[in-house]
């Protein structure tokens, strides 16, 4: 299987060295995070950023944070890669296991979202009602290697074992471009994560027919996980430590204080969805979804690197240790 940006790691390690890690400690006692994740607006990666510097958390651990939208989780492990960011939240773990593989200076120092928090959606009006209803269709997902795709193929697996036909998984994209494809027929269901298209289940347009966190496999699997540059991981280990404690922190009070967290999101983000809708984001997260550590599902993320051609060779147990470093958590959490 291709895997076009990493044939590129050599170039990209070069550029990291050349462009070095512009983060780190500045004048006054405040050190600069250059941080990188894709959309700013779905739960898992904008939220956290704009309830942490809302309420002063970055500030109160002496970090300015600096954040750079990415399109994708591939684009942001390139961007952490080169050392244009300093950390990437929210990235695909098979995807950052083969980078890591083909010498990009990066390793995964926590777990990020733990388990599937996806949902697959049809027309509320179509003949498509449950996920029985995808077998022999066409559903889609955003990437290889991207936890949609981990979640079509073992929603796939979970059917075949019932008897049933596999599905025939498409590379679509994002959720608007799996919606446009569901409108069009050219899918049966698209992938989606919250808050997009929940106002359309809401309203009745669409209908939920299968959902990640129904799928056992993956139930205890971090799925997505955050990346450092390891540079810059090298010559600010406490920085590095202060923004995983502030990323706890930010989970921390949105699950304390939900109503408030949602409306600091609503307008940071310029969401159009209702605050009430916004709420029911809450179904597909808990604190133990959006937990740090521990990172389960090592072996599984190193198979699922190997299944979608990000790595070839077995990694030894030195090269494990040294991709999986949870040392910059706090001691408790290690």
């Amino acid at each position: 299987m291709p895997r076009p940006i990493w044939k590129l790691a050599t170039v990209l390690l070069v550029a990291a060295l050349l462009v070095g890690c512009g983060g780190g400690s500045q004048e006054g006692g405040t050190d600069t995070v250059r941080l990188a994740f894709s959309n700013p607006t779905i739960f898992t990666t904008g939220f956290p950023f704009y309830v942490a510097r809302d309420q002063g958390f970055y500030e109160d651990a002496g970090l300015e944070v600096e954040a750079n939208f990415t399109g994708g989780g591939a684009e942001t492990i390139q961007t952490v890669v080169s050392g244009s960011s300093d950390i990437g939240t929210e990235t695909s773990a098979p995807a950052a296991i083969g980078a890591f593989s083909q010498d990009a200076p990066i390793k995964i120092i926590s777990a990020s979202t733990t388990g599937l928090d996806l949902f697959w959606f049809a027309l509320a009006d179509g003949p498509y009602n449950n996920r029985e209803d995808l077998a022999g269709q066409k559903v889609g997902y955003s990437a290889t290697g991207s936890s949609s795709h981990v979640g079509v193929l073992s929603l796939s697996d979970e059917l075949v074992a019932e008897g049933l036909e596999a599905i025939e998984a498409e590379a679509v994209g994002g959720p608007s471009e799996n919606y446009t494809a569901v409108q069009t027929d050219q899918i049966a269901a698209g992938w989606s994560q919250p808050p997009f298209f929940l106002e359309d289940v809401d309203n009745g347009e669409l209908g939920i027919i299968a959902r990640g966190s129904d799928i056992g496999e993956y139930r205890d699997v971090a799925v997505r996980v955050n990346i450092v540059n390891t540079q810059f991981a090298e010559q600010n280990p406490e920085t590095v430590r202060r923004f995983l404690e502030v990323q706890q922190r930010a989970w921390d009070w949105i699950f304390d204080n939900p109503e408030e967290a949602v409306r600091v999101w609503k307008e940071a983000a310029e969401l159009a969805e209702s605050e009430e809708v916004l709420l029911t984001s809450f179904d597909y997260y808990d604190r133990g979804t959006m937990r740090l550590a521990p990172l389960d599902g090592q072996e599984t993320l190193i198979e699922d690197a190997r299944r979608f051609g990000f790595l070839e060779d077995d990694l030894s147990e030195g090269q494990i240790n040294e991709l999986f470093d949870l040392s910059y958590l706090p001691e408790e959490q290690q």
